[in-house]
């Protein structure tokens, strides 16, 4: 490997990847079914976490393992968190600019409801090929493993989901 590449490495951070956001986007979208209004995903800013949480096998273990403080965790676990958590944060104006983007490409349908923006997938035959690539599989097998534990997570309000897995777990939040 050349100097400049491990360097570009590096300093490559997916948080920031607007193709990497889009493509977990779309599959969380998909997988949880948010297909249209009655449907829709609640309050778009829980997908800051959900995105690196399904993109990391060890972030899907510590959502399942302690999301409603299931079991108590240690400090190298509230460490993590307090990662994941504050690494999230500083996406939500990325997440929110690309958002507009895919709506104006008709890929998404953004809607504003009580002081919250709720979104949907709208279907058509790009998309369904883009899910059905079996590139994603792992990211889909872990979407589907976190609609097992958090029933309700695409209806789910935005501060009950950072409670029960940030704030119950000994996470700083500053929200509220």
């Amino acid at each position: 490997m050349s100097g400049n590449f491990k360097e570009k490495r590096l300093l490559y951070n997916n948080s920031e990847d607007l193709y990497f956001i889009t493509y977990n986007l779309i599959l969380i979208l998909s997988v949880l079914d948010c297909k249209n209004e009655k449907s829709s995903f609640k309050d778009y800013r829980k997908l800051i976490f959900l995105i690196p949480i399904i993109s990391n096998e060890k972030n899907v273990q510590l959502l399942l393992n302690y999301y409603k403080n299931d079991i108590k965790p240690n400090e190298n676990i509230i460490k993590e968190l307090n990662r994941i958590y504050y690494d999230a944060i500083e996406t939500v104006t990325l997440v929110r600019y690309l958002l507009l983007i895919l709506e104006k490409r008709n890929l998404i349908k953004i809607i504003t409801e009580d002081n919250k923006v709720n979104i949907y997938l709208v279907e058509n035959e790009t998309i369904k090929k883009f899910i059905q690539n079996s590139k994603f599989e792992n990211e889909k097998r872990r979407i589907t493993e976190i609609k097992g534990k958090i029933k309700g997570l695409r209806r789910l309000n935005y501060m009950t989901f950072v409670d029960k897995f940030f704030k119950e777990n000994g996470v700083a939040i500053w929200e509220h």
